[in-house]
């Protein structure tokens, strides 16, 4: 299993909707089921709240708040 690291500046804000976003290229992940994981203070992962949009090309994920976060796939 693979996984990318990233980190609350990452994140763009769509202000229509107050939410928080980051897009990953298909072609950088693959077509694999992804798992979204938040970084705790105690340096571990946790799963968190999210919305994951798989579309053709990207997979976006939206947060209402950033967070750093890790991406399984």
């Amino acid at each position: 299993m693979h996984f990318i690291d990233f980190k609350k500046e990452h994140f763009n804000h769509n202000e229509k909707t107050e939410s928080y976003f980051i897009q990953i290229s298909k072609e950088e992940i693959g077509s694999f089921d992804i798992e979204v994981l938040e970084k705790q203070n105690d340096e571990t992962y946790s799963k968190t709240d999210c919305e994951i949009l798989d579309e053709v090309n990207k997979i976006t994920i939206k947060m209402k708040n950033p967070q750093d976060i890790r991406v399984k796939f």
